[in-house]
């Protein structure tokens, strides 16, 4: 799991209206409503061992009917990073079919993929040429990039305690636990805004901490992160929308 996919994949829009077309009378009939619609924003990150800060791009668009797909895109003078994400909705499980990482720099190249077969509930793993990986999930699986979203929708239909998402990455299969901790007025470079502040909740003796802040009044879209390592601290915050 990265930090982009851990923050950058958490900022929503408003719900889909586009419309699909009835192929037995010709006229347009209404595509179900995705809980999270098409978007398109820019983030920066900033933190220990990075020189400057680094622009994201995170775009969500529709592929077909009901399909969609999630991409992050950043990029300096020391390499590149792409996630990519595929998924369906299911309720607010973004039921995914495929995830892939590419980080290129310092005349390395780092790779990792993730296929799901919704039809027998196993995933496949690839990671850095290794031997492949597999094992089972479930109808509520998502996977590392899409779970951020999962995450959105439940905050904006209300959840606030013990938000319990069932995660698969090229790694494994692990639960994500977040809770809603109060309410602070952030400041950003995209503007002001009351935010509702989230934790990600782990155990007593880790020495790692993510904190998060979403505003409602933009559909609790998340404003900033701030991720400490133990060993080095990261912030993430909105540019632009």
């Amino acid at each position: 799991m990265t930090l982009l996919s851990s923050a950058l994949a958490l900022t929503p829009a408003s719900a889909d209206s586009e419309q699909a077309t009835d192929t037995r009378s010709g006229t347009p009939s209404p595509t179900p409503a995705a809980p999270i619609g098409a978007f398109s924003f820019t983030y920066g990150l900033s933190g220990s061992g990075v020189p400057f800060s680094i622009a994201a791009d995170r775009t969500l668009e529709r592929e077909g009917e009901d399909g969609w797909k999630m991409e992050i895109r950043a990029r300096n003078i020391l390499g590149s990073i792409r996630e990519t994400t595929r998924f369906s909705w299911q309720d607010c499980t973004p039921q995914s079919t495929s995830y892939s990482y590419r980080r290129r720099g310092l005349g390395r190249t780092r790779e990792a993929n993730l296929d799901i077969d919704r039809d027998t509930n196993i995933a496949v793993a690839h990671r850095d040429g290794r031997d492949a990986q597999e094992f089972d999930i479930d109808d509520a699986t998502t996977d590392i990039l899409s779970q951020t979203l999962g995450l959105q929708c439940r905050l904006m239909r209300g959840e606030r305690d013990d938000i319990s998402i069932d995660v698969a990455s090229e790694r494994r299969r692990e639960t994500m636990i977040y809770q809603a901790t109060g309410e602070e007025n952030v400041r950003v470079p995209a503007g002001r805004f009351d935010a509702v502040r989230v934790i990600r909740v782990r155990d007593d003796d880790s020495d790692r901490q993510t904190l998060l802040w979403f505003a409602p009044e933009l559909d609790y879209a998340l404003i900033k992160m701030v991720q400490d390592d133990g060993d080095g601290q990261y912030e993430m915050v909105l540019r632009s929308r």
